[in-house]
């Protein structure tokens, strides 16, 4: 004589699956081709559920993002403030100092050519305005004194009876 196997037991066990207590509630209740049709709808909105779900956790990224950004972004603004800065004062540090710049310039210059204004920017470019009689005699000069070879003519313009060459240098 065959026993018959128990039934399982419908209610939900801590250790199964949610697939596999659906399974085994589907197969107590409900006819075979009712059974189909649960599985096919379970199939068919499967991508919706999913497509649902991923919506909602985006949403909730979204906003945790936005929380970040705003409580981070005063810090932030401030350490690239700083890096700014370190890259400045790097840079500032690097060149040479004025003087040693003017000193090159004054070794350079031909005789009857004289500083008319020397002035280095915010961003650390060398702008120099110099008085000459003959400004391709200042150019030439300025080509052949290695260290003032970062010095590009920037114009030039009629002064009080000589010439004012602009030169400049960008920053390093």
């Amino acid at each position: 004589m065959r026993m018959a196997a128990p039934d399982p037991d419908p209610t939900p066990m801590p250790g199964k699956t949610l697939a596999a207590r659906t399974g085994t509630m589907l197969h107590l209740r409900t006819p075979t081709w009712e059974r189909a049709a649960a599985v096919a709808v379970l199939i068919a909105l499967a991508p919706l559920f999913t497509i649902a779900g991923a919506k909602l956790l985006l949403q909730h990224e979204r906003a945790a993002t936005a929380r970040l950004q705003e409580e981070l972004g005063p810090r932030l603004a401030a350490e690239q403030a700083a890096r700014n800065a370190r890259a400045s004062l790097d840079a500032t540090v690097r060149r040479p100092a004025m003087s040693t710049t003017l000193e090159a310039l004054a070794r350079g210059l031909p005789a009857d050519a004289s500083l008319w204004r020397a002035e280095r920017t915010a961003q650390g470019a060398l702008e120099l305005d110099v008085t000459t009689a003959d400004p391709d005699k200042l150019r030439a000069t300025i080509r052949r004194a290695p260290e003032l070879a970062g010095l590009r003519d920037s114009g030039q313009r009629q002064g009080d009876g000589t010439m004012l060459v602009s030169l400049r240098e960008d920053a390093r």
